[in-house]
């Protein structure tokens, strides 16, 4: 394209999104995303865009779809690009492709590098709790064992329980999803859960730019995962650690009434400062 546009990364518990802060004309997300996931320098999973409005800005991923840790990255940089970091403290209330409502969030232990986009923090986010789950047997994924298939809107996951991981699996399972269980979902991924290692491996594959990435954390996916968990728990607050290849995740669920009422979620993100690359 012979475009420069200023970026900035972003380390979300291992998890690693090139945040495009210059406008870019959707049309244009997939040619844009590939360029930069190319960049083996920049080490980037997936690929965000800041959209400008009035009277806030909003982010959108590639795909259009939905991704928690993404949105925990736009939140910090929201609140640090609008001096409203106090004390280390902030909070924001963010826009993000995927879901339909302003998602709030809150930022803490925050430390910023003077004169600099760059920092670090732990920012705290109150989720979309997921709209529905089904379980999946294990003859319609063609495996030996079933699992929940929970629907978070603009994203689903496959919670997995002690099945190994591979791309192949990961491949043959999302062929099969797609087919015959939902044609249309903007992106899937499959929580591989290892019981024994308590370790969360998370696989996610978005349609539109036709990527699979085995990811340092996912943040979507804790959520999923801990839906999953506390599916038939008591009512109450329900807190989990969900420890990924790359860095650990907490959620807390509120359950009342036999519902899920409520997700959080929690973990460090980085940023960079920003920097300009051509696409």
């Amino acid at each position: 394209m012979g475009k420069k546009l200023d970026v900035l990364v972003a380390d979300c518990s291992g998890n690693i999104t090139i945040m495009v802060l210059s406008p870019v004309d959707r049309s244009d997300y997939k040619v844009v995303a590939q360029a930069l996931l190319d960049n083996e320098a920049m080490g980037g999973e997936q690929v965000a865009f800041v959209v400008p409005g009035d009277p806030n800005d909003k982010m959108e991923m590639c795909g259009l779809e939905f991704c928690g840790n993404a949105s925990r990255a736009f939140a910090l940089y929201t609140v640090a690009s609008t001096n409203k970091l106090d004390a280390g403290y902030g909070k924001a209330l963010v826009s993000v492709s995927g879901c339909d409502v302003p998602l709030a969030a809150r930022v803490h232990d925050a430390e910023v590098v003077p004169g600099s986009m760059a920092c670090d923090a732990v920012v705290e986010m109150d989720m979309p709790v997921p709209v529905g789950a089904r379980e999946l047997t294990g003859a319609e994924l063609g495996i030996s064992k079933g699992g929940l298939l929970v629907d978070m809107d603009g994203i689903s996951h496959l919670i997995l329980t002690d099945v190994a991981p591979s791309a192949a699996l990961f491949d043959d399972i999302k062929h099969r999803i797609y087919e015959d269980i939902d044609p249309d979902m903007p992106a899937f991924g499959i929580m591989f859960c290892d019981t024994v290692n308590e370790l969360m491996t998370p696989v996610v594959y978005v349609r539109d730019v036709d990527s699979t990435y085995f990811e340092g954390s996912c943040a979507s996916g804790s959520v999923a995962a801990s839906y999953a968990l506390a599916k038939d728990a008591a009512d109450g607050i329900h807190r989990y650690t969900l420890q990924q290849p790359e860095g650990a995740l907490y959620t807390s669920v509120r359950k009342e009434k036999g519902r899920i009422e409520g997700i959080s979620l929690k973990g460090l993100v980085t940023l960079s400062d920003i920097v300009s690359v051509e696409v």
